[in-house]
């Protein structure tokens, strides 16, 4: 049943952007159920949205969505981004329209930045993985829209660009100006609401050690800073008034610790994007008009199989999937560190 999908689906959203007989003025102002995001269109991808209804996971903190994940078993075993729900607190997760309270964090791969978590349910309906993510430049793609708490919704792009490496992370900060004194790095200033500052370090405090090296040149613990990611936790030993004091701080983005005027023009065109989008071994780029809340879940194929998972926003044009190839082999690998083999 699930190979009829795509010709139904492709030839119902021709007929309803089809405008060539249009005047140009009207092509622009096409009715907005008929929009990429209208119902129009999102009905002809029904079926596929029934896949995500039972396949996909909702996360929710208290009462409010965040995250969606991806159902890989029977018996409650889900993929979703690490570094989204890392910290997260009073954690439920609804699969179709059932809900599941205290769902465990199991294992996690930081280099993919995923997290597996393990949920108290039977009987769910896992993703039907496709032959190969190497699917054509400009084929048809599925992913997580909003949802409701009863049901999902659709959001539609295409493949945009081969598969690849993302390189880099962004630039991680602690939020302090540091002076080289003898015993080593004096704080002169703290910003506000940065990983110093919410770790309690203070004007005059001096950083002698970073995770448990001594640091007593700005270079080297710069060059420590960026071996980390945003979000790491980090170890920092320092002096205040002579005595010796150890905190743990979160290094934070550049741009989340001092504001838009650090973005590019481009990342300030973009809107809501996801804290951790680059420094990926692989991705399929799509052009899927996800954002930070609606990472996490399956990306489809027009025969509704899954090709990969929905890992970050990274832009206004650009959303990053890891390819189901790696997707399944971190899947088995985290399964057996959960299970201690």
């Amino acid at each position: 049943m699930m190979k009829t999908f795509g010709l139904g689906a492709v030839a119902s959203l021709s007929l309803l952007l089809s405008c060539s007989n249009l005047p140009l003025w009207a092509q622009a102002s096409l009715p907005g159920e008929q929009r990429t995001n209208g119902y129009d269109v999102e009905a002809a991808f029904e079926p596929q949205r029934q896949v995500l209804q039972g396949s996909s996971a909702v996360f929710y903190t208290g009462r409010k969505n965040f995250l969606y994940g991806v159902v890989m078993s029977e018996d409650g075993w889900i993929l979703t981004k690490e570094s989204d729900i890392h910290g997260a607190q009073d954690l439920s997760v609804r699969v179709d329209k059932n809900k599941y309270t205290e769902p465990k964090i199991m294992a996690k791969d930081g280099r993919w930045d995923l997290a597996l978590v393990k949920i108290d349910a039977e009987g769910l309906t896992p993703v039907t993985f496709a032959e190969s993510s190497a699917i054509p430049q400009g084929s048809w793609v599925i992913g997580n829209g909003s949802s409701s708490r009863a049901n999902r919704r659709v959001s539609i792009g295409i493949i945009s660009a081969k598969s690849r490496k993302i390189d880099g992370a962004a630039p991680v900060v602690m939020g302090v100006q540091l002076e080289e004194v003898e015993n080593g790095l004096k704080i002169n200033d703290v910003t506000a609401d940065t990983g110093a500052a919410k770790a309690g370090l203070l004007k005059g405090d001096i950083i002698t050690k970073f995770e448990g090296d001594t640091v007593l040149k700005r270079e080297s613990l710069i060059e420590k800073i960026l071996d980390n990611i945003p979000g790491d936790k980090v170890e920092v030993e320092y002096l205040r008034g002579g005595q010796k004091m150890t905190t743990e701080m979160e290094l934070m983005a550049r741009e989340d610790a001092f504001g838009e005027q650090q973005k590019s023009r481009n990342d300030q065109m973009s809107g809501d994007v996801s804290g951790r989008r680059n420094n990926f071994p692989r991705v399929l780029q799509t052009n899927l008009p996800l954002n930070s809340r609606t990472v996490g879940g399956p990306l489809l194929d027009l025969n509704g199989m899954c090709i990969g998972m929905n890992i970050a926003r990274a832009n206004r044009a650009e959303s990053y999937a890891i390819p189901l190839e790696e997707l399944k082999e971190i899947y088995h690998k985290l399964r057996k560190e959960a299970s201690g083999n």
